[in-house]
């Protein structure tokens, strides 16, 4: 999971959902649970990691 996180080519759209799923986690929550749920919510609905082609081959 870390080598997919470092690997991920990140787009500006990707920066506008995980701040967006963060923002509405830490609405619910305390903005201490809010971060590390919002990240949680962003790879639930956005990250697939059997798709291959953001990773570059090693």
């Amino acid at each position: 999971m870390v080598n997919y996180l470092m690997e991920k080519k990140w787009e500006s759209e990707d920066f506008v959902w995980l701040i967006l799923m963060i923002f509405i986690a830490s609405t619910f929550t305390t903005p201490l649970l809010g971060i590390p749920l919002g990240i949680v919510a962003y790879f639930f609905f956005f990250c697939n990691i059997d798709d291959n082609d953001d990773i570059k081959p090693k």
